[in-house]
């Protein structure tokens, strides 16, 4: 009976012991995508920045492009005007 007892103990501590090595491996693998997912945001984040710096340059530049489309035009009928009264 007592050897019953102790197979039993030991088959409980197998089982135990292989739920930690289960646990231990999901926990290491989690560690891993965790450290994964980190660094890609980080990468995306640079990325995000460097969109927006962009973005913003793209902004100004169109906003002075805007600006000397509109006096070009008002230049060119200034000039048509004076054309138009010679």
């Amino acid at each position: 009976m007592d050897t019953q007892n102790d197979g039993e103990k030991d088959r409980q501590k197998r089982r135990i012991q292989m739920e930690l090595l289960i646990l231990d491996s999901d926990a290491r693998k989690f560690s891993n995508e965790k450290i994964s997912l980190d660094a890609e945001m980080r990468k995306l984040k640079q990325d995000e920045e460097r969109i927006r710096i962009s973005l913003d340059e793209k902004k100004r530049r169109y906003e002075t492009v805007t600006r000397e489309i509109l006096s070009k035009d008002e230049e060119t009928r200034r000039l048509k005007k004076k054309l138009n009264s010679l």
